[in-house]
């Protein structure tokens, strides 16, 4: 029981293409990140530690990989590619096409963390000057980098440097990690301009050919030192929030992983109180954006109100045992795995427990534990599901761990265990929803609300 309940708290294609090679790198006065160069030895003792880290913690590489032999083929080769000296920024463009061949969300050959990037553009690290969004049918400015908006928003890019931009999306989704495409684009999106300068170097200044009201335009812009939006430090109204509209509540909880924990609760708590007072017979939850966290915060600030009767986060798990999660009598190494016969009893009695018809907002940016908050609510029937499928699978990794390689330090994540779905179902593909938006008979305010 003591490994189970430990589970339960902790859920949170080639080379790069030779391109840009005319504004790459930058005067020596510009500061640059992982510019540093190491020997062949060194970028073979990093391959290396990642190679034999991940499968010390990996539980099993198969959940995710879906062709075994051509992943370690693959890694044979890139091995054989690493003779020369070369920076810490090339040694990624090595190995980043195993992303896409990971597939998994917490499974990342990466770069550098959140805080590493606002330091190193607070240091002036500068990057392509939009943000953007990826649609089905190309790449549009959403605004300019670190603003709110832009006299080029909603412009479709043709090209970057002479590159199309069809060229440009296949290069990044490679280097991109994620359970699905949808998902991948997911992230893409969010971190367009960490993964350009990672996949095609720094950049001095950028020619962009672009197509806005019917005619097709150019613009040279100069590389920008400004943090995305996407890196931004956020408030707390930012992340979770409510609003109303006649006896319809739409609660937005865009994350899981909020540092204050009492905060969170305590806001929860008044929310379901004001839900109450309101007389409030709909509400809709809107995870769409949230990429998860951990699994106490749904527990005691969502589910304590909604859930009437006992219920199961998981099924079954299969755990790699590590030194520092190891219980008594555990083979450092081993795999663990069995059923949750857990359950968590309803508590119908608080005052503020809501009885009315609740639904769950879910999207391709739904991950990790908000999956896992979907799976519960799904499976329960405490809610119905609305939205878009979500982007990665309903059996999640999880249990993240973190490495920085010796030599380039480039940051490396792995989960530690896997769950299967409260129904037992082995689902190894998105949370379906039982409607879309469109289909919900809803009021147009509430609509333009979700």
């Amino acid at each position: 029981m003591i490994k189970v309940l430990k589970i339960m708290c902790a859920l949170t294609a080639a080379s790069c293409i030779s391109i840009f090679s005319a504004n790459s790198l930058a005067s020596s006065n510009t500061t640059h990140a992982l510019q540093h160069t190491i020997s062949p030895k060194q970028a073979s003792e990093d391959f290396d530690q990642w190679f034999n880290w991940l499968h010390q913690t990996h539980p099993d590489l198969s959940h995710s990989v879906q062709d075994v032999d051509k992943f370690y083929d693959t890694v044979t080769r890139i091995k054989t590619e690493l003779g020369t000296p070369m920076t810490a920024m090339a040694f990624w463009q090595k190995i980043a096409p195993l992303n896409s061949m990971l597939a998994d969300g917490h499974l990342k050959v990466g770069h550098g963390s959140s805080s590493q990037w606002r330091e190193w553009i607070t240091q002036g690290v500068t990057l392509f000057p939009f943000e953007v969004n990826i649609k089905d049918d190309g790449l549009y400015i959403a605004r300019d980098l670190g603003e709110q908006s832009s006299k080029y928003r909603s412009a479709k890019i043709q090209s970057i440097n002479g590159t199309d931009a069809e060229t440009l999306l296949k290069q990044l989704l490679v280097n991109t990690h994620g359970d699905t495409l949808a998902f991948r684009k997911d992230v893409l999106q969010s971190q367009f301009n960490r993964l350009f300068y990672m996949t095609f170097g720094p950049q001095t200044s950028f020619k962009i050919e672009y197509q806005q009201n019917n005619k097709t335009k150019h613009v040279t812009l100069d590389a920008k030192a400004a943090i995305p939006t996407a890196l931004a430090k956020s408030s707390f109204s930012d992340e979770f929030n409510v609003s109303y509209h006649d006896k319809t509540a739409v609660l937005q909880v865009n994350t899981f992983a909020w540092d204050d924990f009492k905060q969170f609760l305590n806001y929860m708590d008044s929310v379901f109180t004001e839900i109450k007072e309101k007389q409030i017979n709909h509400l809709i939850i809107d995870i769409s954006r949230n990429g998860g966290g951990n699994d106490d915060m749904w527990m005691a600030g969502i589910m304590r109100y909604i859930a009437d009767k006992p219920y199961r986060h998981f099924s079954t798990y299969r755990s790699k045992v590590l030194l520092k999660y190891r219980d008594p009598g555990q083979l450092v190494g081993a795999i663990e795995q069995g059923e949750n016969t857990r359950l968590i009893e309803p508590e119908t009695h608080l005052p503020n427990f809501y009885r009315g018809k609740t639904s769950l907002l879910i999207g391709t940016g739904t991950y990790s534990s908000s999956i896992v908050f979907a799976n519960t609510v799904q499976d329960h029937q405490f809610a119905q599901l609305i939205g878009k499928p979500t982007g990665g699978r309903s059996t999640q990794s999880g249990g993240i761990q973190f490495m920085h390689l010796t030599h380039s330090q480039l940051q490396m994540i792995s989960p530690r265990f896997i769950l299967t779905r409260p129904s037992g179902n082995q689902q190894m593909t998105p949370i379906q929803p039982e409607l879309s938006i469109e289909q919900l008979a809803l009021p147009e305010q509430v609509k333009t609300m979700l």
